[in-house]
C-alpha cells in the first residue's frame, strides 16, 4: 500500500543512509515482519516483551513503585497499588505499568489512567468476528483463570482474523499478560490487574451489550428480585443493541453471560455449565455474602416466537426437575431464583420461580 511505501523510504532513508547517525530507536506495540516495511533496512535488532535483556525498561520494577510511594507518604496504599497496577510480567521480570503509576502519585487516587489512552476498535472488530471459542477463553479469563495461546515475536495485520490473532493483539497491547512460559511461542495468559478488569468491564458492556445505562439499571432489577423489570430490560436491550446484528448465533447468548460475570464478580461467583443435582445447568450465580440470594439460569433457544412462552416454561421445568439446586442451603443460602430464558432472535421471555 502506499502508507506501506512511505514508511519503508522514510525508514530506510533516516536509519541506513544518514551519515549523521550512529543509533537508532524505533518503538511501537509489535514487531512488524522486516519483509513489510524494512525491505530497505538491515541490521535491525529487536526486544519485546517476551526476550529478557531490557526487560525492566519496560516498566517500573516493586522496588521503584515502594520508593516512589514513600517519597510521596503514601506507602498506606501499598497494596491496593500492587491490586491495580502490578502484574505485567515482561521477560522474567514483573513490573507495574509506569503510567498509571505516574498519574497515581500525581492525584493521588486509584483509577484507571492508562485503559482510557488509546483506541482499542481494532481489538472490538476482532471481537465481533470472532468464534464462540473465542468468547469461552474470555469467560476463562473473567473468572480469573489463565488460557494457553500461541504468542508469535511479531504477526502482520492480516493473521489477525486468523488463529489466535486477537490473544496476540491484547498481549501486546498490554489487556493481558504473560505469566508462564511452557515451550518455543506458547504461554499461559491472563488479566494482569484490577485497572484492566476495569476496562473489560466498562469495554465490553459496552460495545456488546449497549450503554451501561441501560445494562446496569437490567442487573440492579435481577439483584433486587424484580423478575418482571429485569425482563423488561433485557428485551430492551436485545432492540436497541445493534452490536447483537454482528454477533451470530450463540455468541449473542454468551456475550450477554460475559457481561453478567464482569459487572457480578465482586458480588457473586459466577458459574456456567457446570454440574449440579442431575444435569448441567447453564449459569448460576452464587453470593459471596450468603445473606443474599442465588440465582439459576436456563437459557432455550425457540425456532418461534409463538413457542417463546413454552420454551421458557421448558427451561424452568429443567431446573427444578433436575434440582440444580441441590447443595446451596448446604452453603447458607436460603433464598433461590430458578430463571427460565428463552430467545428468538430479539425477542425474549422469561419464566421464574423462588
Amino acid at each position: 500500500t502506499r502508507r506501506v511505501s512511505v514508511v519503508r523510504g522514510s525508514d530506510s532513508s533516516a536509519l541506513k543512509t544518514n551519515s549523521n547517525l550512529k543509533m537508532g530507536v524505533l518503538t511501537g506495540i509489535v514487531q512488524v515482519a522486516k519483509e513489510d516495511i524494512f525491505s530497505g533496512l538491515n541490521n535491525v535488532i529487536t526486544y519485546n516483551i517476551l526476550k529478557d535483556k531490557f526487560e525492566t525498561f519496560f516498566g517500573l520494577s516493586e522496588e521503584e513503585v515502594e520508593e516512589a510511594l514513600k517519597y510521596f507518604e503514601m506507602t498506606y496504599e501499598i497494596e491496593e497499588v500492587k491490586r491495580w497496577y502490578d502484574g505485567y510480567k515482561f521477560g522474567n521480570s514483573e513490573v507495574y505499568n509506569p503510567w498509571s503509576i505516574i498519574n497515581y502519585l500525581s492525584d493521588r487516587g486509584l483509577q484507571a489512567y492508562w485503559v482510557n489512552t488509546s483506541d482499542n476498535a481494532l481489538i472490538y472488530d476482532n471481537l465481533k468476528n470472532s468464534t464462540v471459542d473465542v468468547f469461552n477463553n474470555l469467560q476463562t479469563l473473567f473468572e480469573g483463570k489463565e488460557i494457553k495461546k500461541e504468542i508469535s515475536p511479531f504477526f502482520t495485520f492480516e493473521e489477525l482474523s486468523k488463529f489466535d490473532g486477537i490473544w496476540q493483539l491484547m498481549v501486546y497491547n498490554g489487556y493481558l499478560k504473560i505469566s508462564e512460559k511452557l515451550s518455543n511461542d506458547e504461554y499461559m495468559i491472563k488479566i494482569p490487574n484490577y485497572e484492566i478488569q476495569t476496562f473489560f468491564k466498562k469495554g465490553f458492556i459496552d460495545k456488546f451489550l449497549v450503554s451501561g445505562n441501560y445494562f446496569n439499571p437490567m442487573m440492579d432489577a435481577l439483584l433486587d428480585g424484580d423478575i418482571e423489570e429485569f425482563e423488561r430490560r433485557l428485551q430492551n436491550i436485545f432492540l436497541v443493541n445493534t452490536s447483537f446484528y454482528d454477533l451470530k448465533g450463540e455468541k449473542v447468548y454468551h456475550s450477554l453471560f460475559l457481561g453478567m460475570l464482569i459487572w457480578l464478580r465482586d458480588k457473586y461467583e459466577v458459574k456456567s455449565n457446570g454440574e449440579r443435582g442431575h444435569g448441567r445447568y447453564d449459569a448460576m450465580l452464587v453470593p459471596l455474602d450468603k445473606i443474599k440470594p442465588a440465582y439459576l439460569f436456563e437459557f432455550k433457544v425457540s425456532k418461534t416466537i409463538k413457542g417463546l412462552n413454552a420454551k421458557a416454561e421448558e427451561a424452568l421445568t429443567q431446573i427444578k426437575e433436575k434440582q440444580y439446586d441441590a447443595g446451596l442451603k448446604e452453603l447458607g443460602i436460603s433464598k433461590v431464583y430458578r430463571i427460565g430464558i428463552a430467545f428468538k432472535g430479539k425477542n425474549v421471555k422469561v419464566k421464574y420461580e423462588v
